[in-house]
């Protein structure tokens, strides 16, 4: 019988392009994967650990696996990627039973490390140490054909960071700043086009240091214009950026692409109080990041901005907080991630004086999400009657729910139609606002095969969320 491999993904787009990785190796070593929740034989839990949160839910869903090999002692068990990276040997001390613990690195490894362990006559293999991420000096590939369950592709041209935030345990968890060489990436964004990705979504841990490291060195601006002439791609979207990484020639090139360029931008801001700026250890001002979101929207008239905000870091007045709501109030962005600040051992913030009550965290965290749906709200309101461009992806409810996908600007909209229109662009009438985006009707249908573009006879009903 056919082997079984289950995959649970935590955290950021990058982990999303590991577990693909992950994925595809499994299947070329002949296995089938199946969802998390049913019977596999091997369970890869993929871990972020950017917060104590994430942690706990690591833990949560490594035990879950664990339960099936008590169930059936055959059942592999492996954890992967930051939080074992980071906390190795607590990994090992709370989850008894694993089979394989694997780093940020080399996790595409994982079904040969596992037919080692199951194959070596001399009885079993012992768990290879998690080894040390910055002994990884260049950019390791894992080329991905596809993404389940995605009508858009993660592209991963940078790995690591070289800062040091003060908050951050990411440079622990991925190393050293490492670029993907720019040959290999436009390999990959070709290989996304030919198999039918209309979009691609740019991601690293600091992509706008992209290109730093490499011989002879480049930039993002450099790249970017390199991904605008690959053929078969509609859209570019760029994930986070520093404000500071907003230069001259990155703004002349995000106008020469813009014919395909998402206008959704994801910009650093964590703190609008420069006091605590400085203490993150950023290297910009709030004024800067103001400059940037306003030069944006200059250049992009329906541009989303959108942003991280750490609320209760240490030394957080209320007057500082204030400074944050006032700043993300003002600029009215489209979107913020909110996180309560949390404690990452290791870390200069972590013994820092003038930690943060629990409950002034939470009652800042609830404040600052209040805005963040109220700005929300007001910015999809500009575009209801307005006929947007959507990538649907997906049905939001199962087999028989309204078509989803998301606009250029990041807008998540709802529609009736058919499957053909999954992994489409089409454009769709925004009639009205409804929970977590905008219903609309299909009225211009994508080319597809044997017929050529144009309006519906009769456009698709308007829907209600």
């Amino acid at each position: 019988m056919t082997k079984k491999v289950a995959i649970y993904t935590l955290g950021c787009k990058l982990n999303q392009v590991d577990s693909e990785a992950i994925r595809e190796a499994f299947e070329r070593s002949g296995y089938t994967t199946v969802p998390f929740r049913e019977e596999a034989d091997v369970y890869v839990v993929n871990t972020c650990s950017v917060t104590g949160k994430t942690d706990h839910q690591a833990r949560q869903m490594v035990r879950r696996a664990l339960k099936h090999k008590e169930r059936c002692p055959g059942v592999r068990v492996v954890v992967a990627g930051c939080y074992p990276q980071t906390h190795p040997e607590d990994v090992r001390r709370e989850l008894p039973g694993l089979d394989l613990v694997v780093g940020s690195a080399r996790k595409e490894e994982i079904p040969n490390m596992l037919e080692q362990l199951v194959s070596n006559e001399s009885g079993p293999v012992p768990m290879p140490a998690v080894p040390d991420i910055f002994d990884e000096r260049e950019f390791r590939p894992a080329p991905v054909d596809s993404f389940a369950n995605y009508t858009k592709a993660f592209l991963r041209i940078h790995e690591g960071c070289n800062k040091r935030c003060s908050y951050c345990i990411v440079p622990y968890a991925r190393g050293r700043s490492r670029s993907a060489p720019t040959g290999e990436v436009i390999a990959q964004a070709e290989r996304f086009a030919a198999n039918g990705y209309r979009e691609v979504v740019v991601v690293g841990i600091h992509i706008g240091r992209y290109g730093l490291d490499l011989e002879p060195r480049t930039t993002l601006a450099a790249l970017l214009r390199r991904l605008y002439e690959v053929e078969g791609l509609s859209r570019i979207r760029l994930s986070s950026i520093d404000p500071k990484e907003f230069s001259e020639e990155l703004f002349e090139t995000l106008d020469a692409v813009r014919d395909k360029l998402c206008d959704h931008f994801h910009i650093s801001l964590q703190s609008g109080d420069d006091g605590i700026l400085r203490a993150m250890k950023r290297d910009y001002t709030a004024d800067e990041f103001a400059t940037t979101v306003l030069r944006l929207r200059d250049m992009f008239p329906d541009v989303n901005v959108g942003a991280d905000v750490i609320v209760g870091f240490p030394g957080e007045t209320e007057a500082a907080f204030d400074e944050t709501y006032k700043l993300a109030d003002r600029l009215s962005l489209g979107y913020m991630h909110v996180f309560r600040y949390s404690k990452r051992p290791g870390t200069t913030a972590a013994e820092m004086p003038g930690q943060v009550q629990e409950e002034i965290k939470k009652n800042r965290s609830l404040r600052m999400r209040a805005l963040r749906g109220e700005l929300a709200a007001r910015f999809r309101a500009r575009f209801i009657g307005r006929e947007l461009e959507v990538l649907f992806e997906k049905r939001r409810d199962g087999k028989n729910g309204l078509l989803t996908g998301l606009t250029r600007n990041y807008l998540r909209i709802y529609a009736e139609g058919d499957d053909e229109l999954m992994g489409k662009l089409v454009v769709c009438r925004i009639t009205e606002p409804v929970s977590g985006g905008l219903g609309g009707e299909v009225v211009i249908m994508p080319h597809l095969p044997g017929d050529s573009p144009g309006r519906c006879a009769g456009p698709y009903r308007a829907v209600s969320g």
